[in-house]
């Protein structure tokens, strides 16, 4: 029901039976009675044409989105064969939808609501599902509903079954979700790729589960623009279709940097001394879903006298609408050799080029040509700022001077080449309200790691409470205890010792010479010479996320290697200075 809606009269029931008449002997499951429109929660609407009309004033199909339906009847009606059979034509091939709520009311109450229908009254911005929309109607439905849920991905898991699964991905976790008829899911995803496909970026005319597929829908949410990032690709047991959902109306607020996560310390020692440079690379690491194209869009967005620059943006494809940016989406077909993807993208970059850019956003690094075109941008005083996979820092720079990329060690240790190397990962945050005191819910075990091996004091972290709290708890995925998430990151910026290293691919030494850099314990928000695992250290410290989340996305706190603090040069000259010897 539209929370826009006028209140409804709470209608007098005095003409029908009682509700309790009628009832089928020995039910398992009672429905529930109810004698007020307010009592039935949210719907979309009336379902049309679902019993013949001599039946409709005792029976109303609600339509509670995601193709569920819940069923509104007399006892008379629930007690007689024709529930029995409404439910074998909602359950098939014409409607394909699935009862998950019933209710007993009176004749009254069901024609207010047919009367409120009918005029449109009540439902007035609500598109119903029937049987000749159903496909399209539940792809929208469940699309809207994942990101009223905060899910970044939607996973439907098609195989050979009657059923299938689909799960979201909240706060970095993967959930299951639903069970919807496997005729409907693989109609709604066809329908999707026809119907809601933005134009240019399909790989072809209509959805086939034999083979991989891509493009990117669009639809609009709570009057918001969404993008649906969509790949599919056929298994040994069916297919799977994930969609990564991203927020890509141009009004839309960019993100500040500091509101990502990053420590005020990251930001301006590190990333601002870094963007603001008139010239060099800035290149961000990390796995799928850890934030790089919102942090790129922050970054490039930060940069000074934005709106004198000339900025261009490469991507395979295009993710968020940045309007001040010009932007290249290149566009693949599945089918496509790698050879044929490569083509394209370095086409792209090569007219880039000729276009009297000033600053370039590079989607990915990912071979030798693009990196050599980044390098030219770079050469002739132009920023760029790009991805790279890799698990670190020195990974990254290692892997840019490897086989795959092979950027000369001399090109990436040049004195203008790099303004700064990033690695992030996303970690849920705890719940505020809810959070529980780690000391009390932390093996001691733990505790003592945390005390004796890190220096740092379990009695200022938080877990997260697993039974959650109205701020936090998502009862469809059985998710509790997080809400939201935050950036945990490591920033290496070359100073000449570290240019050196790089030059002679002595990665052992970068990564000595980065983190002897480190002056502060772990629970210091100063984040020199730190890597990513340390970030998220300091912020369980801050009680901002829970220390089992930690072990869970990087490595047990007990095999986690440390880098001691080393005293700061001059320290170490007096140290070795011989005393005299006394008189």
């Amino acid at each position: 029901m539209s929370p826009m809606s006028p209140p409804l009269p709470n209608p007098v029931l005095t003409t029908d039976p009682p509700l309790s008449a009628g009832l089928p002997a020995g039910t398992s499951k009672t429905p529930a009675k109810i004698s007020r429109l307010e009592d039935l929660g949210t719907f979309k609407g009336v379902i049309p044409n679902t019993v013949n009309i001599t039946l409709q004033k005792s029976v109303c199909v609600l339509d509670l989105g995601c193709a569920e339906v819940g069923v509104l009847c007399t006892s008379t009606f629930y007690g007689s064969s024709n529930y029995l059979s409404l439910l074998s034509t909602l359950k098939g091939p014409r409607f394909l939808c699935t009862p998950v709520r019933e209710w007993i009311t009176s004749e009254a109450l069901l024609q207010d609501i047919r009367n409120q229908h009918d005029k449109r009254a009540l439902f007035h911005d609500a598109v119903v599902l029937n049987e000749d929309n159903k496909f399209i109607v539940a792809y929208d439905d469940l699309v809207s509903t994942a990101i009223q849920l905060e899910a970044s991905d939607i996973h439907f898991e098609i195989a050979n079954t009657k059923t299938t699964p689909i799960k979201l991905r909240i706060f970095g976790r993967l959930r299951e979700w639903k069970w919807l008829p496997t005729e409907l899911v693989k109609g709604a995803l066809s329908s999707a790729y026809s119907k809601r496909t933005k134009s240019g970026t399909n790989s072809a005319g209509a959805l086939s589960f034999e083979r991989p597929m891509n493009t990117i829908t669009e639809q609009v949410v709570n009057y918001k623009t969404y993008n649906g990032r969509f790949n599919g690709y056929p298994l040994v047991n069916g297919y799977d279709v994930v969609m990564r959902l991203l927020e890509s109306d141009p009004k839309s607020t960019i993100p500040s940097i500091e509101s990502l996560g990053y420590s005020p310390y990251h930001v301006e020692a590190q990333i601002l001394p870094a963007i603001r440079r008139n010239a060099g690379m800035m290149v961000i690491a990390g796995s799928t879903g850890s934030g790089k194209s919102t942090a790129l869009r922050s970054f490039i967005y930060a940069l000074p006298e934005r709106e004198q620059l000339k900025i261009f943006g490469v991507e395979d494809p295009v993710e968020y609408l940045n309007p001040f940016m010009r932007q290249i989406s290149v566009q693949r077909n599945s089918d496509d050799p790698d050879a044929v993807v490569k083509m394209k993208f370095l086409s792209a970059l090569r007219s880039v080029l000729r276009m009297d850019p000033d600053v370039l956003m590079l989607g990915e690094i990912r071979d030798h040509d693009s990196a050599s075109l980044a390098s030219e941008f770079n050469r002739t005083g132009h920023r760029v700022f790009t991805t790279v996979h890799g698990d670190g820092c020195v990974d990254v720079l290692a892997r840019l001077t490897g086989e795959e990329i092979g950027l000369h060690p001399s090109t990436l240790a040049a004195k203008k080449y790099l303004s700064a190397v990033m690695y992030q990962k996303l970690l849920p945050k705890l719940c505020p309200h809810c959070k529980l005191p780690a000391t009390a819910h932390l093996p001691e075990r733990t505790q003592q790691l945390l005390r004796h091996k890190f220096a740092v004091d379990p009695g200022t972290m938080f877990v997260a409470n697993e039974q959650g709290c109205p701020h936090c708890k998502v009862e469809s995925v059985g998710l509790a205890g997080t809400k939201g998430l935050t950036v945990v990151a490591e920033i290496l910026t070359p100073n000449e010792a570290i240019l050196h290293a790089i030059r002679e691919r002595d990665w052992m030494q970068v990564e000595h010479l980065w983190r002897s850099q480190r002056q502060h314990g772990f629970d210091s928000s100063v984040m020199a010479g730190k890597t990513a695992y340390e970030h998220a250290l300091y912020k369980a410290c801050a009680g901002l996320v829970d220390p089992n989340d930690i072990e869970a996305d990087f490595e047990a706190f007990d095999t986690y290697l440390l880098h001691a603090i080393e005293p700061p040069a001059a320290v170490r000259r007096l140290a070795t200075v011989p005393t005299s010897s006394p008189h």
